[in-house]
């Protein structure tokens, strides 16, 4: 019942955003020729689980689109009972920046398309995934994020829960990069 409150949640929210871009378009295409509308940035957690590398585009001065990419392989340690788990995910996520200026409020809703490699014991967030070697992970971001207008540092740090096998995972990042 809750992953169902959260979807309706999330929908609600890109329609939200959606509407906000096609609203603003127009105002914004002259905003936009100060604004710097590309940041890449590395992320340490958030929805790559351990990191990810990220590519931001803003299509107004508020609304964007984020696409990333996250690799990486841990022995049984870290999340399985015996074994070992390769991940190779990317998240991709529409988000919105409150305000002017540098510092903002960033609200964002998404998906991360997830492949594992699995050996041993085959369990994933608590759940076993024998049968299954690709899923869709959902996840949100509600954070700050410093991003000068005029390019330079890109800083953020959010939390970024995820939605996965309907549970939800409280999950969090960091991130530095830059804007241009």
């Amino acid at each position: 019942m809750k992953i169902i409150k959260i979807r309706s949640l999330v929908a609600a929210f890109a329609i939200t955003l959606a509407g906000e871009a096609i609203v603003n378009n127009g105002v914004c295409q002259e905003a936009r020729a100060d604004t710097c509308r590309n940041a890449i940035y590395a992320e340490i957690l958030g929805p790559g689980l351990l990191y990810s590398i990220n590519y931001d585009y803003r299509i107004t001065t508020h609304f964007g689109l984020r696409a990333g990419v996250s690799r990486w392989s841990v022995p049984a340690i870290f999340v399985l009972v015996n074994g070992s788990i390769g991940f190779t995910g990317f998240p991709i996520t529409a988000n919105y920046l409150s305000g002017e200026g540098s510092s903002h409020l960033e609200l964002g809703v998404g998906v991360v398309p997830v492949i594992l490699t699995l050996n041993g014991e085959e369990v994933f967030f608590g759940s076993n995934v024998r049968d299954r070697k690709t899923l869709v992970m959902e996840t949100m971001t509600m954070g700050y994020r410093y991003q000068p207008p005029d390019g330079g540092i890109v800083f953020r740090i959010a939390f970024t829960p995820l939605m996965v096998f309907d549970k939800v995972v409280p999950f969090g990042g960091i991130s530095l990069g830059a804007a241009f």
